[in-house]
């Protein structure tokens, strides 16, 4: 082999080399970009929790004093249940599930000190809001934390049908999965529209799309998102489209929340007659008599 040849292919073995290079370096600015978007909206966040947090400084340091007493004391506050609460209100007001077991003891406290001066001023009931004062307080905590769950979740249940609707069209349109839940999460604001972009950024920063979808299930309870879901796991698996399964999905929604509203209405009912049984036709029976008690009274051969 003739030196010209050897100068050729180590030539060409220069150039496969810059080409490998290259093609690594676009990779590595496109992580970088991901990366710098990424750590921009997590910026944002805490900079938002941590003025919501400035604000309370005072009392989440409460929390934190009295959050070891608090998880001594597990009294109608299993802290599996508790982290569920947490997990599914999105973590508000930036509370850890340690400070939220200190939160009901700091109530327990507030509870006490309300009842006390409420039983000193000689209110009424005060003697049972001394006594129950502390629980209230102490259950308090609980409660709006499960409150605030309650409604995430419910949110998340009524902008389900429109997530759906959102993605059949963009897959049939020829939008891929990944892109259009983008675009959902870039033209949606709401409590899904945070999921599905927690969602996203677990699978661009290496988490198995299987492991970011069951992650979606555990901070959710809605049945028909949890089928969704199942479904979208097994088109991974197989390959196969699931466009017509969002739109038959997104109908079957409708339907289910219609029958819904339909039995609410029929339950509201009977508590409606129990009203106007109780309060309405008492006070128009009332009305009659004081008329007619009124005009005996008052009237010339009346007594007044």
């Amino acid at each position: 082999m003739d030196q010209h040849m050897i100068l050729l292919i180590l030539v060409f073995a220069a150039w496969v080399f810059v080409g490998i290079a290259g093609y690594y370096y676009v990779q590595y600015r496109k992580q970088q970009v991901e990366i710098n978007e990424y750590l921009s909206d997590e910026q944002i966040t805490q900079l938002d929790a941590q003025t919501n947090h400035n604000k309370w400084d005072w009392l989440v340091g409460w929390f934190d004093h009295f959050a070891p007493v608090g998880e001594k004391i597990q009294l109608f506050s299993n802290p599996i249940e508790l982290e569920d609460y947490l997990i599914k209100a999105n973590y508000p007001y930036g509370l850890t599930l340690k400070q939220l077991q200190g939160a009901k003891i700091v109530g327990a406290m507030a509870g006490a000190i309300i009842g006390f001066f409420y039983f000193l001023l000689g209110l009424p009931l005060a003697p049972m809001l001394l006594v129950f004062g502390p629980i209230l307080g102490y259950m308090a905590p609980i409660f709006h934390i499960r409150s605030l769950a309650k409604k995430r979740q419910e949110e998340i249940q009524y902008e389900l049908p429109d997530f759906l609707d959102m993605m059949s069209i963009t897959l049939q349109a020829g939008m891929g999965m990944d892109t259009a839940l983008e675009y959902y999460v870039q033209t949606t604001k709401g409590p899904l529209s945070e999921e599905i972009k927690r969602m996203l950024q677990e699978i661009h920063f290496g988490v198995q799309r299987e492991a970011a979808y069951r992650g979606l299930l555990q901070r959710t309870e809605s049945p028909e998102l949890e089928a969704l879901i199942q479904s979208l796991i097994q088109a991974h698996r197989l390959g196969t489209p699931i466009s017509q399964t969002f739109a038959q999905q997104s109908e079957e929604m409708r339907r289910m929340r219609a029958e819904k509203a339909k039995e609410a209405a029929g339950k509201a009912e009977p508590k409606i007659s129990i009203i106007g049984g109780l309060i309405i036709a008492p006070s128009i029976m009332l009305i009659i008599l004081g008329s007619f008690a009124l005009k005996f009274f008052y009237n010339e051969g009346g007594g007044f």
